[in-house]
């Protein structure tokens, strides 16, 4: 630490120890940018929002292709795999990943199950993901799984192609121009943040670095480049190629000393303080979870998170509340009802998943102090005492350096807060109807799914009924990871997720939980996963119903019974249609019987690289935790 920082840490200290910073002089406005923070109190000189390119080093290659170019950004960034359909407007793009041995083209069995491999490889290896479609019904096709990525904040670079530019307006076929058929790029632009068409060689690359910035930068998401056939064979005749992967890759800004300060004053005064993680604080977790956990350790705080940010503070810990928002645990639900005088927002939204759909008790809260690298994420839901637009990361270690150097306000606070986490009980699932001989309860599953949970498991849940359970009753102890596609919530997800996470990171097991619904509108990915030989493990919770719609609307209106069939699926035979797409198929319909075969069913998949899936036969009776939910849509629909 400088003598700088350590001067304004002893006065901090001397100031507070005699008196508390006044809580009235904390911020009410928006958040302000320019103040001097910590690393340019350490470093000296501020640190740029991008790096400079000549300092990273580039290379000049002559006459390379567009198509040819591309490869070797992806190349400079590691990227080693590349999730698509085939077509001819892509053409070039196909015929360059062939030449290129140490970068895979896996092709799907439909582009936006290529979108969704693409999601999960980033989410799973901190990589970009690459999805290419084709144009025209390539591009419309893949359009839900970039979205998907997008309002998720995954880094994604999405490539579709276009007819030769001599063609436009002729109606040439899969035309995709504002003249004739669908604008794709318009049609990205609402999904994106960033969409281009590409309207010449010597253009391309300064398209591709901002699309590469965009989808890499602060807050990261989805960018899409149309680029016509004829553009993507032509020579770029001075082509600048990175020689290192980062090149395009943001630098966050870190947090105001100032309010590093005022935050810690607000917990450290706090009756009862919370901290709340969001997938936003994945990465600063990943790098700094021994500093944050002795920080509020020492300080008795206890922590909750959101669904996506499920498993970044380890749900075995002490001070854990686990999920608080839709489907989540009861301690978190009851530390919240009975009041927070001050919450810690860390890289979260407060979207209607994490806030219980807007919950009163969120609104009870008396100061919130919200970080995030994206300012317009911030008092979204909530007023927001102390808006900090900063990197997660820097506010965790700058907490800890002021806890250590200033300590708690008292022994007897910090026996107080514990004792309030320890009083906290998690009540047994509630199952509200007698076992069949054919089914098993939904809980019973996840409670042998979670005796399972390994510490090198990468889960991918799908959304549905699927989502509440896993989020409800599965217990999340890092290094082991669980992600959820909470932005756009779509159905699906998981079966091409599954496989691009497994792709990027074969070291690490990769299991998908589904509903059969979402397992009938994308499961011919099996195909791909068996193609490939990517050993997956997919556990299909089979109820013969799209059972979120099917309980919603029972809680509508009671005279519904969740028998009838109008929310019907006809009863498929999973296990022969995943078996016909290459995986290894089994039944469960009893308690005890995942817990028997699951270690099994796992060895197999890493030792032969057939997909595995797993139809378990629920109890459809039994209510998912979606009461809030429910409530809040049977409200709007009076």
């Amino acid at each position: 630490m400088s003598n700088s920082s350590l001067a304004e840490l002893q006065a901090v200290t001397s100031n507070t120890l005699r008196n508390e910073v006044p809580v009235e002089a904390l911020r009410h406005e928006t958040p302000t940018q320019g103040k001097t923070n910590v690393l340019e109190a350490r470093h000296g000189d501020p640190i740029p929002m991008y790096g400079d390119v000549n300092a990273r080093g580039f290379k000049t290659v002559e006459d390379l292709s567009v198509a040819d170019c591309v490869i070797a950004h992806l190349e400079a960034e590691e990227v080693d795999a590349v999730f698509g359909v085939p077509g001819g407007n892509i053409a070039p793009f196909q015929q360059a990943l062939r030449k290129h041995k140490s970068m895979r083209f896996i092709i799907a069995s439909h582009e936006g199950g290529a979108a969704f491999m693409a999601d999960g490889y980033a989410r799973a290896t901190g990589k970009l993901g690459v999805c290419m479609v084709t144009a025209g019904p390539g591009a419309t096709n893949a359009l839900t799984g970039v979205a998907s990525a997008h309002l998720d904040g995954v880094p994604m670079l999405a490539i579709s192609g276009n007819i030769a530019t001599d063609r436009v307006g002729l109606m040439a076929i899969q035309e995709s121009s504002s003249t004739h058929g669908v604008n794709t790029v318009e049609m990205f632009r609402q999904a994106c943040a960033s969409s281009s068409i590409v309207p010449d060689a010597q253009s391309f690359q300064r398209l591709l670095a901002r699309s590469l910035r965009t989808a890499q930068g602060l807050p990261g998401g989805a960018a899409h480049l149309s680029v016509p056939a004829n553009i993507a064979r032509q020579p770029i005749h001075r082509a600048s190629v990175p020689t290192t992967r980062g090149a395009f890759r943001a630098r966050p800004a870190t947090a105001p000393f100032e309010d590093l300060r005022a935050a810690f004053t607000l917990l450290r005064t706090a009756r009862r303080p919370l901290i709340f993680l969001g997938a936003g604080a994945r990465e600063a977790m990943a790098e700094h979870a021994e500093t944050f956990t002795a920080f509020v350790t020492q300080h008795g705080i206890p922590v909750a998170t959101s669904m996506r940010g499920k498993g970044l503070f380890s749900e075995r810990e002490a001070l854990s509340l686990g999920v608080l928002g839709l489907a989540g645990s009861k301690r978190a639900e009851a530390y919240l009802r009975d009041g927070v005088d001050v919450m810690l927002v860390l890289g979260s939204r407060l979207g209607e998943w994490a806030s219980r759909s807007f919950h009163r008790y969120f609104q009870a809260i008396h100061h919130v102090i919200q970080v995030d690298v994206n300012a317009s994420n911030i008092g979204q839901f909530l007023p927001v005492r102390l808006p900090i637009v900063a990197d997660v990361g820097s506010v965790m270690t700058g907490l800890a350096e002021l806890g250590q150097m200033i300590g708690p306000s008292s022994g007897a606070r910090v026996q107080e807060r514990w004792a309030q986490v320890m009083a906290l009980t998690e009540p047994a699932p509630v199952i509200r109807t007698p076992q069949d001989r054919d089914s098993v309860k939904p809980q019973d599953l996840m409670a042998e799914l979670d005796k399972h949970l390994s510490p090198d498991m990468d889960l991918y849940i799908d959304m549905g009924n699927c989502t509440g359970w896993t989020s409800h009753l599965l217990h999340i102890t890092p290094p082991a990871r669980i992600f959820y596609p909470c932005g756009l919530s779509s159905m699906g997800w998981s079966c091409g997720a599954v496989i691009g996470g497994k792709v990027g990171r074969p070291d690490r097991a990769a299991v998908a939980v589904v509903g059969d619904g979402a397992f009938l509108m994308n499961g011919t990915e099996m195909i791909t996963a068996s193609r490939y030989r990517v050993g997956t493990v997919t556990i299909v919770l089979n109820d013969n119903f799209l059972g979120m719609v099917n309980h919603g609307e029972h809680v509508q209106d009671r005279t519904v019974p969740l028998e009838d069939d109008y929310y019907g699926l006809g009863n498929p035979d999973l296990k022969a249609f995943s078996e016909s797409l290459g995986a290894r198929a089994y039944t469960v319909n009893g308690p005890g019987q995942l817990d028997a075969l699951l270690p099994e069913v796992l060895r197999r998949a890493d030792e032969t690289g057939q997909p595995q899936v797993i139809v378990a036969h629920i109890d459809y009776r039994e209510v998912p935790p979606y009461g809030d939910r429910f409530a809040a849509v049977a409200s709007d629909a009076k």
